[in-house]
């Protein structure tokens, strides 16, 4: 039900921007005992002791059980974790200082280096022979990007966008996969400290408190991890220090979000150290309905993560990561560009609503509900890391847990033509074991994973003002599935110029799916779809209030059940060539595969819920980095095609009760072709300066007849990818200078992200296109003695009007989805 509002039953909708902010640490004498009230702040809050229990209704049990109740994390659970995290680094105020760390990416902050854990055989990008690019917490700082969306202005060839639904998509190069489900499997793989999250929506977290971003782009799957097409991003954590290390900071913005964020990190015990960290955002209402003035979009996010490192031995580590995120945000609302035509015509308030409107802030909403994410996540991971002279032994083990309970009003009016609600659970166990060897010139390394996935996906729409002869309509999904590979990577230096490369992957998985759309619970969807099926089948088809509607071929309405298996291979094989100390040369050629994908959808044929089958990426790529002026230059160029087979796009369907629904279908043949330029300089003492350029064609080979996005079959042959701009431009320019004698310092800096216009969907409909744009980020502060640090920042400076994402969400309407507005912001941050 619409959270004070009226629905009919199973169908109603019940119940973002971000900044970061610098962290500092904060050292503090060994014999120092210290006790942060502060920390306080993050567990303290309304509504700390409530734990809520929501019970979703279910009219057909073959689908969902009688009564399905789900217990969610909540303000309680993070809470326990903060404040027994922040117990226990209080008590550790002392020690002598332990062994350095011996897993990648972690240490003491006084002692940063570069370790790429995605590639094991090495330490330097600039020294690896692919496409790689390595950020550090400083440089995601200094640019305010604390989520996989700012990556996308830093990155070339990265692109972020959210699904009508909110469900993140990520594409590099071209490669992505967009479906509003959240069981959308992902072509960029997402990890954090290699542990995988295997779905997009899992990911809010990823962000928090790190020591490094990862992002490799082109096929992956022989190194580490899953399958994946398109590329992969791992976040680095940062791990526990060897002494006592405080970060604590805070932000404002001129919508009024607050961002607070801390970290209490340093030794318990021998052996044994802790890093507890946090962020929790809140406030923010930068939308504003064009017809009452309201504001929503705000934030209600918590995010925390307790780490606890022990080295039982100096060749032994293991670490235990407890982390977690609820999250309350409202979701946005869309914007509409344009109104369809409708037979039977639309109310008169939705003729006379306001359209096209450029102004990032303006959308509508309906007045009789609260729209917003309802979703607590948790994970549990252990990573035991064992190396005997030449020989490391690494395993990783995960369980994780996401509950939602979302709504949104998409359809960018203060009438319910589309409204949603998504309830969903993940439940995933994984594991992961690897061996590597590095013995003169061959360096090898095999490995195998293990993943099982259960996952409730639940998609309900109230649309009783629609142009659709009814007033609701539920679908529910269930997906179990199974996956095991086996890898193996080999490195070998025929001279001290040439290095040969290659690795393969197998992997067997098992998917098995069952599925039904519903009536919404007052029968009008019920018996529409009889009458329908009596008429085609002459025989009587009776469908009760609430019932599955989706037909069989035998015009009766069942719930699918289907299972997918496949077994495939992916490979890598490549050379690098040091042509000069400072310059290396390298060329690749790799398979890549993305599984298969069960769509949730609102259908009544069962057809609809036909899997996409595995896509596969055969891709070149060719490159050259070097380095100069003592390391304070770095450049890095590519040009890279893939060959692509069966690409999954979300596409259109005739349902031939509804009409055009959305689908998965896969593009027979398509190729991508493109070039890449980065580099690094500072080239004065205080000056830092990047740049980077992207170049993206992508097109669909041959005729291929399908339905665009209006429902029409055409074909669409020639056509660009959705959502691939074919120009990507980025430059960031940072200064500091020292004043005075005692440390403290002056900085500012600006950068800047180009994106050239694309089509949102299939068909280059002219209502769907997004413009290109410009985004001029601006910040200048000042650091007092190495201690207080206060920024001034704005982003988007010139108040750019662009979209992120466009789309028919109903027959009678197209949205539009808008980017932040110019935001003007301070953050302050101290460190002793």
């Amino acid at each position: 039900m619409l959270r004070g509002g009226k629905a009919p039953d199973h169908s109603g909708a019940s119940q973002g921007h971000r900044r970061w902010t610098s962290q500092r640490s904060w050292i503090l004498p060994e014999r120092t005992r210290v006790v942060l009230p502060s920390i306080r702040l993050f567990s303290q809050y309304p509504g700390a002791s409530t734990l809520a229990t929501h019970t979703i209704a279910c009219s057909d049990t073959s689908v969902c059980p009688p009564q399905h109740t789900r217990r969610k994390v909540g303000y309680r659970v993070l809470g326990r974790i903060l404040f027994f995290g922040a117990g226990v680094a209080a008590c550790g105020s002392s020690g002598g200082a332990l062994a350095q760390d011996a897993i990648p990416a972690g240490g003491d902050e006084e002692t940063p280096a570069i370790v790429v854990t995605g590639s094991k055989l090495g330490s330097d990008p600039q020294r690896q022979a692919r496409s790689l690019q390595i950020l550090s917490s400083e440089d995601l700082a200094s640019r305010g990007i604390q989520d996989v969306a700012g990556l996308a202005k830093v990155v070339p060839g990265l692109t972020f966008t959210r699904s009508t639904y909110g469900v993140p998509v990520y594409s590099i190069r071209g490669i992505g996969y967009f479906d509003n489900s959240l069981t959308a499997p992902p072509a960029v793989a997402i990890y954090i400290d290699e542990a995988p999250l295997p779905y997009s929506a899992l990911s809010t977290g990823a962000a928090l408190d790190l020591a490094t971003v990862e992002v490799a782009k082109g096929p992956q799957g022989t190194l580490f991890g899953q399958n994946s097409t398109g590329g992969a991003i791992n976040f680095v954590s940062a791990k526990p220090t060897d002494r006592l290390s405080v970060g604590l900071s805070s932000d404002i913005d001129s919508f009024g979000q607050f961002t607070n964020e801390g970290f209490v990190s340093g030794p318990i015990a021998a052996n044994l150290k802790v890093r507890l960290s946090a962020r929790y955002e809140r406030g923010g209402d930068w939308q504003e309905s064009d017809r009452t003035g309201e504001k929503r979009g705000g934030k209600d996010l918590l995010i925390a993560r307790l780490l606890t490192q022990w080295n039982p031995a100096h060749n032994l580590d293991i670490l235990l990561n407890i982390n977690g995120w609820r999250d309350r945000s409202d979701t946005q609302a869309g914007q509409l560009v344009t109104l369809r035509g409708a037979s039977p015509p639309l109310p008169q308030g939705v003729q006379g609503h306001p359209a096209g409107v450029r102004n990032n802030r303006l959308a509508d909403w309906s007045d009789d509900g609260t729209f917003a994410r309802d979703a607590d996540y948790y994970q549990v991971y252990l990573r035991v890391f064992y190396r005997l002279e030449n020989l490391t032994l690494t395993s990783i083990t995960s369980w994780q847990d996401l509950s939602r309970d979302d709504t949104s009003d998409s359809d960018g009016t203060n009438f319910q033509l589309l409204q949603s609600r998504t309830p969903g659970r993940v439940s995933i166990f994984s594991q992961e074991l690897r061996a590597r060897l590095e013995q003169g010139p061959v360096k090898w390394m095999v490995g195998g994973n293990f993943q099982r996935e259960r996952v409730k996906d639940e998609l309900a729409l109230t649309i009783k003002d629609s142009s659709f002869p009814f007033d609701a309509i539920q679908t529910k999904t269930r997906h179990r599935n199974r996956s095991w590979a086996v890898f193996a990577n080999l490195e070998v230096d025929v001279t001290d110029r040439l290095t040969l490369e290659g690795g393969g992957r197998y992997t067997d998985e098992r998917r098995r799916f069952q599925g039904c759309s519903y009536d919404g619970g007052d029968g009008s969807l019920a018996a529409y779809v009889g009458r329908v099926a009596t008429t085609l089948s002459g025989t009587t088809v009776n469908i009760p209030a609430g019932g599955c509607v989706s037909l069989s071929d035998r015009l009766l309405p069942a719930v699918t059940h289907t299972e997918f298996s496949d077994r495939n291979w992916s490979w890598r094989a490549g050379l690098k060539w040091s042509l000069h100390p400072a310059i290396m040369l390298y060329a690749n050629v790799s398979r890549g595969q993305k599984s298969a994908a069960f769509p949730t959808v609102a259908g009544t044929v069962a057809s609809q819920f036909a899997p996409a089958k595995p896509e596969t990426v055969i891709a070149y790529e060719v490159g050259a980095k070097a380095t100069g002026l003592g390391g304070r230059v770095r450049i890095s160029a590519a040009a890279f095609h893939y060959d692509y087979r069966d690409k999954q796009v979300r596409g259109k369907t005739i349902d031939p009760n509804i009409g055009p629904v959305g689908a998965l279908v896969n593009i027979t043949r398509s190729s991508v072709w493109g070039g890449e330029v980065t580099v690094d300089a500072e080239p004065l003492k205080g000056v830092d300066l990047a740049a980077g350029m992207n170049l993206t064609s992508s097109s669909i080979l041959g005729p291929f007849l399908a339905y665009d996005a209006y429902g029409r079959r055409r074909d669409l042959g020639g056509e660009p990818f959705p959502l691939t701009p074919k120009w990507q431009l980025f430059g960031n320019m940072g200064y500091r200078r020292t004043v005075g004698s005692g440390g403290s310092e002056v900085f500012a800096g600006a950068s800047i992200k180009y994106q050239s216009g694309t089509n949102a969907d299939l068909g280059e409909i002219a209502a769907l296109y997004l413009n290109p744009y410009a985004i001029v980020d601006l910040r200048a502060g000042v650091t007092v003695n190495g201690g207080w640090t206060v920024q001034a920042y704005v982003t988007n400076v010139a108040d750019q009007k662009y979209g992120t994402f466009t789309s028919t969400v109903s027959p009678d309407v197209n949205v539009r989805f808008t980017g932040m507005p110019r935001t003007f912001g301070l953050r302050a941050s101290y460190r002793l």
